[in-house]
């Protein structure tokens, strides 16, 4: 086990005994919370789950306790590859352990990979349209997206160590966030797609990771600065100053990643399926099998509407048809046909006028056969 594997092991250890809360505990939190936020009405199940998201963004430390290798996945000693800094550095993992080796890339950590990792993970449970892994994924994605926010996860210095800064993980991280998360304010800036090469995924983990190290250097000025304002005392006056040097592009910082991790969960929603997505805890509380995808009904337009969406069907030969409209209990909320109909392609508008905004379900079905969609109504 490597020194900074044990002394993080340690740290948690403290944690989860109540002696003090991490970064993951309130930073974490933030940093979720207000990723979470900034997510668009169409994910409006995402949106609901933001408190979530902040609750368990800190699921990922208590795993450290009983799994050393979770230590390995939160940070990354940039100063071992001189790629870095030449800007060549390998954004693909495999790439980086043919050349330096699987052990010694363990070693080092791997933070901004795994970040990668999580983001396909996240992808594939939206797409098994598992509710609850989905939940454990983007909790454990905003983690680590957290990770990257935090300088001293990208450095060998990360204790301060090499500059007589010895400690500063503890202050900055821990402390200094604790006393100070209620002065983080973030601004609601809403996702894009992953459209071209400067946006994409890879580009973004990578370029949040280059700014945090960046502030590596401050983050030790800030902490001489402030030890001398506090005349060799670790007390107010040394945290005042701290923040006062520190807080602004930790801030800065903290926004990117929210907005990196709302562009993470935006974009692997879209590949999963986007509004198409229907998820199996909805269909079981509605006595419906899940289909991978509709035969005979087509996706309601406009989606999200307010207040009127069209809906239509196709149908090769004649079936017994009842076409409803349904809330999230399976409670019928409109017949908006029930009879026998021969085979054609049959359209009808559905006006949402006197509901409110959120979530309803579309159902089709053909003799004993079920059909569903999702439908948003954006109030």
């Amino acid at each position: 086990m490597s020194v900074r594997a044990s002394s993080g092991i340690l740290l948690l250890t403290l944690l989860c005994a109540g002696i003090a809360s991490a970064w993951g505990t309130e930073g974490h939190r933030i940093v979720n919370l207000n990723g979470a936020r900034m997510l668009p009405f169409s994910m409006l199940r995402f949106r609901d789950a933001d408190y979530h998201f902040g609750d368990h963004a800190s699921d990922v430390d208590r795993r450290k306790v009983r799994d050393e290798e979770e230590t390995y996945r939160q940070f990354i000693e940039l100063e071992r590859y001189p790629e870095f800094a030449q800007r060549t550095m390998p954004t693909v993992l495999l790439d980086l352990e043919r050349k330096y080796g699987k052990e010694s890339v363990r070693m080092n950590g791997y933070l901004p990979y795994l970040v990668l990792i999580m983001y396909d993970s996240l992808q594939q449970t939206m797409k098994a349209g598992d509710w609850k892994a989905t939940l454990s994924a983007a909790s454990d994605l905003g983690h680590y997206i957290g990770d990257l926010t935090m300088p001293l996860n990208t450095t060998m210095n990360y204790d301060g160590q090499l500059t007589k800064n010895h400690g500063i993980k503890w202050r900055y991280e821990i402390e200094l966030m604790n006393r100070y998360y209620n002065q983080v304010n973030f601004r609601r800036t809403e996702p894009r797609k992953f459209d071209n090469p400067k946006s994409d995924p890879v580009n973004r983990v990578f370029a949040l990771l280059a700014r945090s190290h960046a502030r590596v250097p401050a983050i030790m000025r800030a902490d001489t600065t402030a030890l001398r304002a506090g005349k060799k005392n670790y007390n107010s006056t040394y945290y005042s100053v701290l923040w006062k040097e520190a807080g602004k592009f930790t801030n800065e910082l903290m926004q990117e990643g929210a907005e990196l991790y709302a562009a993470m969960v935006y974009n692997a929603w879209l590949n999963a399926g986007g509004s198409k997505l229907v998820w199996q805890d909805e269909l079981r509380m509605r006595g419906i099998q899940r289909e991978p995808e509709p035969e005979h009904l087509e996706q309601n337009y406009p989606n999200p509407f307010n207040p009127v969406t069209m809906i239509k069907y196709t149908i090769k030969e004649s079936f017994y048809v009842k076409l409803s409209v349904v809330n999230l209990f399976g409670q019928e909320l409109e017949i908006l046909h029930e009879g026998r109909q021969s085979e054609g392609r049959y359209e009808y508008q559905f006006n949402g006028e006197r509901l409110p905004g959120g979530v309803y379900f579309v159902r089709l079905q053909l003799n004993e056969r079920i059909e569903a969609r999702k439908m948003i109504l954006a109030k």
